[in-house]
Order: structure tokens, then C-alpha cells, then sequence
């Protein structure tokens, strides 16, 4: 059993119970972005706990960080059908999980595209869960996304916000977990770090989190077809722009 912590509106705390899904025999997981900073967190933690982990990279793509973990590789392009129709029959895996990412700005339709795939081969090939890594802006989150950012954003919240619904209508039971501030890779969490299903919720949160919230909702019935919101309030920033983001969020929602 574990604690998810749900504030809405008066920060209250529900008890998940962890229930495992019906899954294939000796199955595993497929990560796709394992060979990012989020993704080699999520992996690290998946291996640590015993988990069978594939993970889908570019034939180019850097996987020094991963060898030493004994985890799997299937090449391939993810905008490529084929190739994620590919790696998916090549399963079975029970997991997968998304933590794509692409730097602001560039060629957004990417995150439409590699979920439209992912999310249709995963129904067609029995996952029985999909956990997407998104960004706080899409679906009912909009209308508290930063008004700054949006001009240099905006094309890719919209276009995470399509790759949504895509899985959502896909049919493959998912979880979907958003952030708005992703820290740095050296800052650790504080400890508090919380997930909400309250779409109004803002903060910062670290890579370290959002692996432990993936381990969490990993096979848990309590997370499937829900979207949380990743936050830590109590963290303790040094002096500068995310110390200023997150003093702002706080004297927000005060």
C-alpha cells in the first residue's frame, strides 16, 4: 500500500492500494525515452526493483548510461509505424511507458505522432497499461499555463494535448502524469513530492519524483485512466529563476 496525495482545493490525502493488473506471464516493460534524463531515472528505477526492461532508442542514440544496467534495446524511429508496430509485437510487455521528450519548439507534431502509434499498437497488442509523461497545459490544465510561455510553447502543449487524446481514445488503459517546471537533473526531491487529480494544480517537480510516481502507479488498478498532476511544494530551491517560479506558484494558489 501506498499514499497518493490528492489536494483538492483542501489538500486531502487518499490511501491507493496497490492491486495488480492481469498481465502476461514473465512479461515486461518498453520504455520509449529511456535515453533522456527523465527516462534513464524511470529505467534505473525499474531495474533496481527487478523489473524486465526493453527500451526503444534510435539506432544513434546514446546508450552508455543503460548498458550498465543490463536492460534491452529495440532500434527504430518512433515516427515510424512499422517500427513501433515492430517493437510492440516483439512483447509481449505488460508496461509501457512514454517519457519522450523534444526540445520546446521543435517539430511539436512529434508528440502527436509517437503517441498516435504508440497508444494504437499498444490496444492492439494487450498493454494493459500506457503511462504517458506529459506537460501541464493540455486538456483541462490550460488555463493554468504560464502566459509567458505560451508564445514560444504553445505549439507543443497543444500538440501533447492531441497526443492525450489519442491514448484516451485509443482504448489502452493509461495513466497519464503532468508537470509544469521540470528541475534540473542535480536537484532532488524534497521528500513531499505529490500527485493530484486536480487539473488546477501547479508547481515544480524533480526527474527523481516523477520516476518514483512511474514505480508507484506501475500495475496499480488505482492509476489507470487518470491524470495526476506532479508537484513538490516543499522543496527548497537556491536563489534564482526556479526559486522565483516557485515562490510565484505558491503566492498564487495562497
Amino acid at each position: 500500500m501506498f499514499n497518493l496525495k490528492k489536494s483538492i482545493a483542501t489538500s486531502l490525502v487518499l490511501a491507493f492500494i496497490l492491486s495488480p493488473l492481469t498481465v502476461f506471464a514473465n512479461s515486461g516493460i518498453l520504455v520509449f525515452g529511456g535515453t533522456g534524463k527523465l527516462g534513464i531515472e524511470i529505467v534505473l528505477d525499474m531495474v533496481e526493483a527487478g523489473e524486465s526492461v526493453t527500451v526503444f532508442v534510435r539506432p544513434t542514440s546514446d546508450r552508455s548510461r543503460l548498458d550498465p544496467m543490463g536492460v534491452s534495446f529495440v532500434p527504430g524511429d518512433v515516427l515510424s509505424e512499422n517500427d513501433v508496430e515492430s517493437a510492440l509485437k516483439a512483447g509481449p510487455y505488460r508496461v509501457v511507458v512514454d517519457a519522450l521528450a523534444r526540445d520546446g519548439g521543435v517539430n511539436p507534431e512529434f508528440y502527436v505522432d509517437s503517441m498516435r502509434y504508440i497508444s494504437k499498437w499498444a490496444k492492439e497488442t494487450g498493454v494493459s497499461q500506457v503511462i504517458l509523461h506529459g506537460s501541464v497545459g493540455a486538456g483541462l490544465s490550460l488555463p493554468i499555463y504560464p502566459k509567458t510561455r505560451w508564445d514560444v510553447m504553445g505549439p507543443t502543449i497543444a500538440a501533447k494535448d492531441f497526443g492525450e487524446r489519442h491514448l484516451m481514445e485509443s482504448g489502452a488503459p493509461y495513466t497519464i502524469i503532468r508537470n509544469l517546471v521540470l528541475l534540473p537533473a542535480g536537484i532532488k526531491e524534497s521528500g513531499k513530492a505529490a500527485m493530484t487529480t486536480n487539473q488546477l494544480k501547479r508547481g515544480v517537480i524533480t526527474r527523481d519524483a516523477l520516476a518514483r510516481f512511474t514505480m508507484e502507479c506501475l500495475d496499480n488498478t488505482s492509476c489507470i485512466n487518470e491524470i495526476f498532476h506532479a508537484y513538490d511544494d516543499a522543496i527548497e530551491l537556491p536563489p534564482g529563476r526556479y526559486r522565483q517560479t516557485l515562490d510565484g506558484f505558491r503566492k498564487a494558489e495562497q
